[in-house]
C-alpha cells in the first residue's frame, strides 16, 4: 500500500452522518461489521515504536496490517502495509508460536459512503462512540473534507491515534 494519509474525527453520537452524506447525494458502498486484533510481543515493543499490527476480520475476508509511526503532519499520515490472507486461525497461530499476542480488540459496525469523489468510512467502534475516517491524497482533499464536514455539523477535530490507542486510554 504504501502511505496512509487519513483523516478521523469524532462524529457526534445522536448525528447520522451515513444518512447526512446519503440525502446530499453521496452512495452507500457496503455496510461490514470488523473486529481488528491488534497484536504484539509481551513488552509492547510494536506500540512503543508508535507502530501498529492488527490481523482484521471483515466478513469472510482477513488481513495482516502493519501501520508505522506518525510522521509529522496535522492528519494521520504514516506507512502501511497490509496483505489480504486466507485462514485467519492459522496467522494467528504464526504469530502467537513467534511471541505476538492479541493485545486489543477492535469491534466495529462500518458504513462506507461514497460522498464528493471521496470514500467516508463511518464507524461505530464498540466503547468508544461514532467516528468517521476519510483517506486523503492531496492537501486539496484535507480542505474539501474539512469543508464537507463543517457543512454535516462534525467539529474538526482531527484524531491522530487509532482506536486501539483510544480503547487503551479509556
Amino acid at each position: 500500500m504504501g502511505i496512509e494519509r487519513e483523516i478521523k474525527l469524532k462524529v457526534p453520537d445522536d448525528f447520522d452522518l451515513e444518512y447526512y452524506l446519503i440525502n446530499n447525494g453521496g452512495k452507500l458502498i457496503k455496510r461490514e461489521k470488523q473486529i481488528d486484533l491488534y497484536l504484539d510481543f509481551d513488552d509492547l515493543r510494536i506500540k512503543s515504536s508508535g507502530s501498529a499490527l492488527r490481523l482484521r476480520i471483515s466478513g469472510k475476508n482477513y488481513f495482516i496490517t502493519f501501520k508505522g509511526p506518525q510522521k509529522e503532519d496535522l492528519i494521520k499520515n504514516r506507512d502501511e502495509y497490509e496483505v489480504k490472507v486466507s485462514d485467519y486461525g492459522q496467522t494467528l497461530k504464526i504469530f502467537e508460536s513467534i511471541g505476538i499476542k492479541e493485545k486489543f480488540r477492535i469491534t466495529k459496525d462500518r458504513a462506507t459512503v461514497r460522498f464528493n469523489g471521496l470514500n467516508f468510512e463511518i464507524d461505530d467502534v464498540e466503547g468508544l462512540g461514532k467516528f468517521v475516517e476519510i483517506e486523503v491524497k492531496f492537501d486539496k482533499e484535507v480542505e474539501r473534507v474539512k469543508k464537507i464536514m463543517e457543512m454535516a455539523g462534525v467539529k474538526w477535530n482531527p484524531i491522530l491515534k487509532g482506536y486501539a490507542e483510544l480503547k487503551a486510554e479509556k
